[in-house]
């Protein structure tokens, strides 16, 4: 009898241990925003949001551009005695110079590039080469960008290039007709080529589609609040942490921070902040206003997914890197998002 009511109660504790884990693993994580949201921005229509997505256009400007880089590989050059222009490859020597050393890393003896379409290390560099002839000589002075690997040392200097321009070669381009489809990619007309490619990069197409759409609703989102001011200490901290991820690429692409946002997304590095921080604080508005929450079971269930989208394979370091304050509120904030998609209405042309 005894040893039955030890087991008995035994199974109970087991139970009470089970449910109270339970209820550990689903409860809500704790959120504590930087500023109350509603001192910046009244919340507009945030449901239901209507907008038309042009898909056929990204669609053939995806086409166009693989096409483009088909050509580039069967371009051939020949050589001419005018000056530079978009398009021309060109062929240079150069020497950088730092306090009137030359650094190795910074100078070349032959050194092609297309003008208009590739890009070079420092920004600034390749603007000097527009109307330069072959055989002529040019001196510019420009400053080393951060970011630039195995150069952190030198980042904000000033470098001195000498160049010497080799060659200026403008490209033949050939035709895309039905004949040439056919002798080159074995398909009987451009239209089938292009349907090729297009199937080919179907994956490409869906995710450029698809960040168009949300692109689109988030924009009239912001459109529908009404902003009354930005947080400064957020501005601040969103504007560093921007001006880091956006130089790793305005860096490839040889532009400012500022040159890149305004290729990219046709305002300034300034106004990119600013709608970043917006768009936070009208996520964090209907967060609240839904009664949007993010549990323990979720964090966890959720956290290789969340590194992973944000660049890391290793769970641990995103964590140590951010912290799980700062990533719980990004999750929630993605919940906001996701209210606001699963609702929009999205029109296709």
């Amino acid at each position: 009898m005894k040893s039955r009511m030890l087991k008995r109660l035994s199974s109970l504790a087991l139970v009470a241990v089970t449910a109270t884990s339970l209820v550990a693993c689903n409860s809500k994580i704790k959120v504590s925003f930087d500023c109350n949201a509603e001192d910046y921005v009244t919340l507009g229509q945030y449901k239901g949001i209507e907008v038309t997505v042009d898909t056929t256009a990204i669609r053939d400007s995806l086409v166009n551009e693989k096409v483009q880089n088909d050509l580039d590989e069967v371009t051939e050059y020949s050589g001419v005695s005018r000056g530079a222009q978009d398009d021309d490859q060109l062929t240079l020597s150069f020497t950088g110079t730092i306090g009137g050393n030359s650094v190795d890393g910074f100078s070349s003896d032959s050194y092609t590039l297309v003008l208009g379409k590739d890009s070079f290390v420092i920004p600034g560099f390749t603007d000097a080469l527009y109307n330069m002839k072959a055989g002529e000589q040019k001196i510019i002075t420009l400053t080393i960008p951060e970011g630039i690997k195995d150069a952190e040392d030198y980042a904000n200097k000033r470098i001195v290039y000498e160049i010497k321009m080799e060659k200026v070669e403008q490209p033949i381009v050939p035709m895309i007709t039905d004949a040439y489809a056919k002798e080159n990619f074995g398909y009987d007309t451009v239209a089938e080529y292009r349907e090729a490619l297009a199937n080919d990069m179907k994956d490409t197409i869906d995710e450029n589609i698809q960040n168009a759409k949300k692109q689109a609703v988030l924009e009239k989102l912001q459109d529908n609040a009404e902003v009354k001011g930005y947080p400064e200490d957020i501005v601040n901290s969103k504007s560093e942490d921007l001006e880091r991820s956006i130089k790793f690429y305005s860096t490839m692409y040889g532009m400012s921070v500022d040159e890149y946002c305004q290729d990219r997304y046709g305002i300034s590095f300034d106004e990119y902040v600013k709608r970043s921080v917006t768009q936070e604080l009208i996520m964090q508005l209907i967060a609240q206003k839904e009664d949007l929450s993010v549990t323990e079971y979720e964090y966890k269930g959720n956290l290789a997914s969340f590194a992973k989208d944000n660049g890391y394979s290793d769970e641990e370091k995103f964590v140590n890197d951010f912290g799980k304050d700062k990533i719980v509120k990004n999750m929630l904030l993605q919940k906001a998002v996701d209210v606001v998609m699963g609702s929009a209405v999205i029109n296709e042309k």
